[in-house]
């Protein structure tokens, strides 16, 4: 709509609310963080540059001289403006304006042809002065089953304008119960598909709102087909990574795993994810957050269980987009180079993290569209207060991310809700918690599963209170442009559905109709979202899935997807097929109670008396608890966690400084110990000997790290595998290593130790394939066959991975080949005698009775490598 809405202003000065910020992300943005704007008669900019202090980023460089230049710079900018609305001016006759037809109250009339038909003619029910004090008669009972439900009554006061009771038992013992409905996901009857399985703890999934753009056609060595079936992400709780199950449905399905090379800050006990899918919101293509997603971890920043929590942890950001958006590291290679290559190993690199849910189990999108960015998010932070009475929930809007690469988080809005009371599932060591937001009634449903309910929030409702600051002291940013607060008189319903046992996964029909709710132990119902009955149930227990946590509907199919956390699997619910007519429901609210509510509604925002809306679950007597933030909380933030200071590229190289250095050194890794893991985070650390799980690294089994400060780290049992050309076009292997700065030619050898898993990366190209083999003399003639590993057969590699695991069977002399090229030999443990290969070709085949593992690089989970494997000769 624009500012303003698009409505031309009359008068000035023009004031303008600016709640959801959408002004402030569209002019306060870099390099123009504190700008001076001109705008013309139509609300379009016409200049900008830095202000107010001349750009400079000390107030006192802006001298005298430099500040009366800049007036006259505005001055001048202004007038041209001025000018070009004179020049404009036209003889356009005034247009007359039709008088306002006024009904006997006094108010304009509307389209409405309920707005003017109050309940009762009874003149004190409709006070035009909003000071009735009796209320009309009570409405019909909401359900047209089962308990009824309730009944409100109101009147044009706004003070108790409305008042709520349950449906009285005289009425509700006359209706019928509540049959059970068959909805078209389940069917009348209903079996389940494995859909993935190795996966590590999976606790919640969601459909890639663009399937492709993350992984295109091609990604470390692998071919994928973005343009059949669809792309299911799983958050895995265990391994701290995101597994990606591409085509999914189709012959072309495969499954990928990544994470972030920092996962014990960014992904630790990852519990929840949530993408923004809304296509079409308008916003600005360069500001837009289409495709990203959000997860939320449920731990206390304690580094795996490395060192003592310190709460400073929120839910993370990314944005998924490589295709589109090469270059823009939205996903690294080790060393924290843009993903670009082909064959190189990729980790998702963040585009902002917020810090005040620890302990966080659930996560929703907002689809809202009011918000520059759209990058708003809801969260279920378990640890609430730490009273131990119970979490709350929280809103997260990243406002402008960061981006990768850099700490900024000066510009956010992080908002508590104290009021909503949520409380998770004590008597198991991990759960999940589902959130959605129903994007047409903009209420965010929310499984409480201590409660056994489901929790209604009118996600547009509630008022600002007072700042967060005081009573929960971590937070993101010292400066008063993140702003941190406490908003209460939310409207809510604790019980919207009651009922369960221990709720988890939920989900929204296509058609918004139905709530998908799961419990942990199995069964799934489909409750109407209008009243919060269950319209039919089905039990997944019984078949062995015991430990539900996140729910999914496909966008495509409509069918519904949930994971178990116990058998590492991601499962679909096929419903039988069903004629026209037998699988039909409707809502359980009672048509007229509809009726009454809406005619409720309409008069009371005609006479102005319920404010901007009428609503029965608000309490119209409740006040917000304001206080006066006291200054200093301002100039604090949570100091001990690195992340202090002001300066947005605190993780670049211009962020570099003598005390991140001397962190090298550091060896205090004792749990309780003061160094502060998260400034070895922000000190550019990836591999340090004292962050968890081989120095924080993500090398293979057995390999060691080496840091590479402020970009990422080497291993020692990489290697990269490329062709090089001399004189007449003859091709010659050559091998490198990052971690040891050393190139390896043809002829060489290269030792490797037993007990290690060695990654060659090999970036040969198309028609240069590379392959791994070893020589019959080195086979003992009494090895057992129990001791061979099957072999598959499998094309050659020419980008992407090849994983040698060398064990205590393998043999000490293994060569790196290509055809046409002479041979690198893989000597293992320092063997001797190994034999030069004198372009060995392909003659060397596998066979069934070898003792090299040989893994190509399937990467399903991060702990589990659901590969193939070969044998080789």
């Amino acid at each position: 709509m624009g500012i303003n809405n698009g409505v031309k202003p009359s008068n000035m000065p023009l004031t303008l609310s600016d709640s959801s910020y959408d002004l402030r992300d569209h002019f306060f943005t870099p390099p123009y963080p504190h700008p001076n704007i001109i705008l013309d008669e139509n609300l379009q900019v016409t200049y900008k540059s830095v202000g107010p202090c001349c750009g400079y980023v000390d107030y006192y460089a802006c001298t005298d001289d430099v500040a009366l230049g800049l007036d006259d710079t505005l001055t001048a900018e202004i007038y041209k403006v001025y000018n070009e609305q004179l020049n404009s001016v036209s003889e356009t006759p005034p247009t007359e304006t039709a008088p306002t037809e006024v009904n006997p109250t006094g108010k304009p009339t509307t389209d409405s042809p309920t707005a003017g038909a109050p309940a009762t003619n009874d003149s004190n029910l409709f006070s035009e002065n909003c000071d009735a004090t009796e209320y009309t008669e009570w409405s019909t009972c909401s359900k047209t089953c089962g308990d009824g439900g309730i009944q409100f009554r109101y009147r044009a006061n706004p003070i108790d304008t409305a008042e709520v009771r349950p449906c009285p038992l005289e009425i509700a013992s006359s209706l019928p119960t509540c049959d059970e409905l068959c909805v078209p996901e389940f069917g009348p009857e209903f079996s389940t598909t494995v859909i993935a399985s190795g996966l590590s703890s999976p606790r919640d999934l969601a459909f890639h709102p663009t399937p492709g753009v993350h992984l295109g056609t091609y990604s470390e060595g692998r071919t994928f087909n973005p343009d059949v079936g669809e792309e299911l992400w799983v958050a895995n709780g265990n391994n701290h990574s995101i597994s990606i199950i591409a085509s999914m449905g189709t012959v072309y399905q495969t499954t990928i795993s990544r994470l972030d090379r920092g996962y014990y800050h960014y992904m630790n006990n990852i519990t929840a994810l949530a993408f923004n899918t809304v296509k079409d919101s308008g916003r600005n293509v360069n500001q837009d957050t289409f495709n990203y997603f959000a997860v939320c971890n449920d731990n206390l920043n304690d580094y795996v269980g490395s060192k003592n929590p310190n709460l400073f942890m929120g839910p993370t950001l990314y944005d998924t987009d490589t295709v589109n958006k090469s270059g823009k590291k939205n996903t690294v290679n080790r060393i924290g180079e843009d993903c670009s290559d082909p064959s190189d190993q990729c980790f998702f690199l963040h585009a902002d993290m917020l810090h005040e849910s620890p302990a966080c189990i659930g996560i929703a999108h907002d689809p809202e569209v009011d918000t520059a960015y759209g990058a708003v998010y809801w969260a279920f932070d378990t640890t609430g207060d730490n009273s131990g009475n119970g979490g709350q929930l929280v809103r997260f809007d990243f406002s402008q991310p960061h981006g990768p690469g850099s700490m900024d988080h000066s510009i956010a809005v992080v908002r508590r809700y104290p009021e909503v009371k949520l409380y998770h599932d004590e008597s198991h060591e991990y759960g999940h918690a589902g959130m959605v937001v129903h994007p047409e009634k903009r209420i965010l449903f929310v499984a409480n599963p201590a409660k056994g309910s489901i929790v209604a929030v009118h996600i547009d409702t509630g008022l600002y209170s007072r700042t967060a600051r005081e009573e929960f002291p971590i937070f993101s940013n010292r400066l008063p442009s993140f702003e941190y607060s406490i908003y209460e008189c939310v409207e809510h319903e604790d019980d919207f559905a009651t009922g369960f046992e221990i709720p988890s996964g939920l989900a929204l029909s296509n058609n918004g109709k139905v709530l998908f709710v799961a419990e942990r132990g199995g069964r799934i119902s489909a409750v109407d979202v209008e009243s919060g009955e269950i319209f039919q149930s089905i039990d997944v227990g019984s078949l062995g899935f015991t430990s539900i946590g996140g729910l999914a509907v496909s966008p495509e199919s409509g069918l519904l997807y949930f994971t178990d956390m116990d058998t590492h699997q991601v499962v679909r619910v096929n419903p039988e097929r069903f004629t026209d007519g037998q699988c039909n429901y409707e809502s359980r609210v009672h048509s007229a109670f509809q009726s009454q509510l809406q005619d409720a509604q309409d008069v009371l925002l005609l006479s102005s008396c319920a404010g901007n809306s009428f609503s029965l679950t608000r309490d119209y007597s409740c006040e917000v608890n304001a206080a006066i933030p006291n200054g200093t909380l301002f100039e604090q933030v949570h100091t001990n966690s690195g992340y202090a200071s002001d300066d947005p590229d605190v993780q670049s190289m211009a962020g570099m400084d003598e005390e991140a250095a001397l962190l090298a050194n550091r060896t205090d890794c004792e749990y309780d110990s003061e160094l502060n893991f998260d400034a070895l985070l922000l000190g550019g650390y990836y591999c340090h000997t004292c962050l968890p799980r081989n120095h924080g690294s993500s090398c293979d089994p057995g390999g060691a790290c080496a840091n590479v400060q402020w970009e990422g780290f080497t291993c020692s049992n990489e290697f990269y595998v490329d062709i090089t050309y001399a004189d007449g076009n003859e091709a010659s292997l050559i091998l490198s290593s990052l971690h040891f700065n050393e190139t390896y030619a043809e002829n060489s050898q290269v030792n490797l130790s037993r007990d290690v898993t060695y990654r060659f990366t090999v970036r040969t190209g198309a028609g240069r394939p590379v392959s791994i083999k070893s020589g019959l003399s080195d086979l003992s003639s009494d090895m057992a066959a129990s001791e061979s590993i099957k072999s598959v057969p499998l094309d050659v590699v020419t980008n992407g991975p090849i994983l040698l695991s060398v064990d205590q069977s393998t043999p000490n002399c293994l060569y790196l080949t290509s055809p046409r090229t002479k041979a690198i030999t893989l000597v293992i443990d320092g063997a001797t005698g190994c034999k030069e290969l004198e372009n060995p070709g392909w003659d060397l085949l596998p066979s069934a009775s070898s003792t090299t593992k040989f893994l190509s690089f399937f990467w399903n989970s991060m702990l589990l490598y659901l590969t193939l494997a070969w044998v080789l000769i």
